[in-house]
């Protein structure tokens, strides 16, 4: 009778070794995962960037973007107040991109400190 206690005493401390290290591995998989979707969330918003700053760009030399992509490729200078418009809107942009730069940078770091 002591040997069969003995036996199931071993199997639960082995069983209780497992599901720790079974949690580690659950811990492990969830940081990748939030990992993952930190960085595709940050190359959603760079792609994002880069489109308006090809927007910008297009207006900026006087491009219409839907007469482009209607096959007219007819350039207008813009105004003097437009582009001064366009100029600070893209300050704006550029300063919110830093910014989120910062925050994904800030937050990759406290990630690899955890």
């Amino acid at each position: 009778m002591s040997i069969l206690i003995g036996i199931i005493f071993i199997a639960l401390i082995g069983y209780i070794f497992e599901q720790r290290r079974h949690i580690k591995f659950l811990k492990l998989v969830n940081y990748n995962q939030e990992t993952r979707h930190i960085m595709t969330k940050h190359q959603r918003y760079l792609l994002e960037h880069q489109i308006e700053t090809y927007k910008f760009s297009l207006d900026t030399l006087g491009y219409d973007r839907d007469e482009i992509s209607k096959g007219n490729y007819t350039k207008h200078e813009p105004n003097p107040e437009k582009l001064q418009a366009l100029y600070a809107e893209f300050e704006r942009n550029e300063s919110i991109y830093r910014s989120k730069n910062i925050q994904f940078e800030t937050e990759l770091e406290l990630r690899e400190t955890n």
